[in-house]
């Protein structure tokens, strides 16, 4: 059974899923919360634990998932927890919520046709789209700056591998190839690269590479799980969840992987990392207290403040501006499936659904 299938789970962060509970590259799971409102709150005054302040900050949006009202469901909020909004209602799971650059859209995974496809949909809700249907699994999705692109993995081939189409679901291309399980990708600023993370070394590690594959560069060296990577907005920095210090922390380091360090310090764990607009801070999903919630964190470090507290679970946050800037129109190039590493499935047949009622469409891939 796949780690990744699903199987034995409901939920987003049932035990066969990112990011509470799972550690890719060796085949076994790793269990880090496996409930997580079960987990006491951390001690404030303990040493070796963060001090927390009352609110978050740092301005704009952030969109995230929450079970506050039964199950998994995309929300937004302002990023000092005010403003919160609704905007999926399905009786299955959402999860992995990204803006596009431009702010506009939402790109998201839902096993809501039973197994996990990419959809997206407007940034106020509704005009919601599906990109991908396949027997297979397609998770955590990504613009690239352009607004043209979304990567994501899939285990369609077999083990998870990171593809990439276009943002109308067409021109799927299959950018790793390798027997272990490459995840998680997540595009540059600059649409030049694409980090992500891969157990082909053994432990999940970090690792870049460009948009069509090549260049493949590994970024952290540990017998630890590092995963979860995410961009600062200027590109020089990089923020992960790393368990190399025992309990999941996250991290941060240099785009070439040098000057790693950590953020965050608590029992309990941290997870799911998200640069500010402006780069200057860090959200981060934790079960520091009851059940999981939102925080936010300097980007050099320091005290820790509280974004939500409704005592449920709110993950996987993203940030973005205000008045984010438009889409990067040109930036990079487009991808081509080439060579061993970028392949489809020969012959194979993939079909568009749209929400019900609207047009179905076959392509070959």
């Amino acid at each position: 059974m796949s780690m990744w299938s699903g199987q034995g789970g409901s939920g987003p962060f049932s035990k066969e899923r990112l990011p509470l509970i799972a550690g890719i590259g060796v085949g076994v799971l790793v269990v880090i919360a496996l409930a997580v409102v079960l987990l006491r709150p951390s001690d404030d005054d303990e040493a070796g634990n963060d001090t927390l302040s009352v609110v978050g900050g740092g301005g704009g949006r952030i969109v995230f998932i929450s079970d506050r009202d039964g199950n998994y469901e995309i929300y937004t909020m302002n990023s000092d927890g005010t403003g919160e909004r609704r905007l999926t209602r399905n009786s299955t799971a959402e999860s992995y919520p990204r803006f596009s650059r431009d702010g506009t859209k939402i790109a998201y995974e839902s096993n809501r046709a039973g197994n996990n496809d990419i959809f997206t949909m407007d940034a106020s809700g509704g005009s919601e789209t599906r990109l991908t249907d396949h027997e297979g699994d397609d998770l955590i999705p990504d613009w690239s700056p352009d607004g043209r692109r979304i990567a994501f993995v899939s285990n369609r081939d077999g083990n998870y591998e990171v593809y990439v189409m276009n943002v109308d679901g067409s021109n799927v291309a299959r950018i790793t190839n390798h027997q272990d399980s490459d995840f998680a990708p997540r595009w540059s600023p600059d649409g030049s690269k694409l980090v992500f993370q891969s157990g082909r070394t053994g432990a999940s590690e970090i690792f870049t590479m460009s948009p069509d594959g090549s260049n493949v560069t590994r970024l952290t060296d540990n017998q630890a799980t590092d995963e979860l990577p995410t961009w600062s907005p200027d590109g020089t920095k990089i923020a992960f969840q790393s368990s190399r210090e025992g309990t999941t922390k996250v991290f941060v380091m240099n785009a070439d992987g040098t000057g790693q360090r950590r953020l965050t310090n608590d029992r309990n764990g941290d997870f799911a990392p998200s640069f500010s607009p402006d780069g200057t801070r860090v959200a981060f999903q934790s079960t520091r207290r009851s059940g999981s919630e939102l925080f936010v964190v300097p980007a050099d470090g320091g005290a820790v403040g509280q974004i939500t507290r409704n005592g449920k679970g709110d993950f996987v946050p993203h940030w973005i501006s205000d008045n984010p800037p438009p889409a990067a129109v040109g930036v990079g190039t487009p991808t081509t499936a080439s060579g061993p590493t970028a392949t489809t499935r020969a012959g194979a047949t993939t079909t568009t659904t749209t929400r019900p009622g609207a047009t179905t469409t076959t392509r070959r891939l």
